[in-house]
């Protein structure tokens, strides 16, 4: 009977793999679906912003500055929403590729969310203005370094990286 329940064991864990694997297909398309319409709705609105602009200018019709920001702002928020759909896509695929390096799939799993628009100064990757260092390079983030730098952590200025981040850690929770 051993044999048995190792092949039902076998197709269990198989069949698991698929499962998942089919829901991070299905996710990944509801989000591309939603990155697609938001990419729609921008473009209207550059659209409409054009017109605006050549209407102001070329046809010299009264137009309040007020109402091209409006529209600027429309747009940027349609860049901010793309941007962290299109993270989350990323996450997705990350977590499950297998050529991507251990340090990204832990913290694509672990729900890493990089700030939209907000990059690395070194390599230009995506980051979180809430982490002291480039998930991608690992270079110092400016964001942390100033908010580390108030507290009175002054004695583990010279320890490591993970050994200061972790203590800022304990630190905020000590605040809270």
């Amino acid at each position: 009977m051993s044999i048995i329940d190792d092949v039902i064991q076998n197709v269990t864990k198989e069949v698991n793999k698929v499962q998942e694997r089919g829901q991070e297909m299905f996710q990944s398309f509801n989000l591309k679906s939603q990155i697609g319409d938001l990419e729609r709705k921008k473009g209207a609105k550059l659209t409409e912003l054009g017109r605006l602009i050549v209407d102001k200018y070329h046809h010299n019709k009264e137009l309040s500055e007020e109402s091209i920001k409006e529209k600027v702002s429309e747009v940027v928020g349609y860049d901010d929403q793309i941007n962290i759909l299109q993270a989350e896509l990323d996450q997705i695929k990350t977590a499950n590729d297998p050529a991507a390096p251990t340090a990204q799939r832990a913290e694509a799993k672990a729900g890493f969310k990089p700030t939209p628009g907000y990059e690395c100064p070194r390599c230009h990757a995506p980051a979180s203005k809430d982490r002291k260092f480039c998930p991608a390079c690992g270079e110092t983030l400016g964001g942390s370094s100033s908010s580390g730098s108030s507290k009175p952590a002054d004695e583990k200025a010279t320890d490591d990286g993970p050994l200061d981040v972790e203590a800022e850690t304990e630190g905020n929770g000590d605040h809270k």
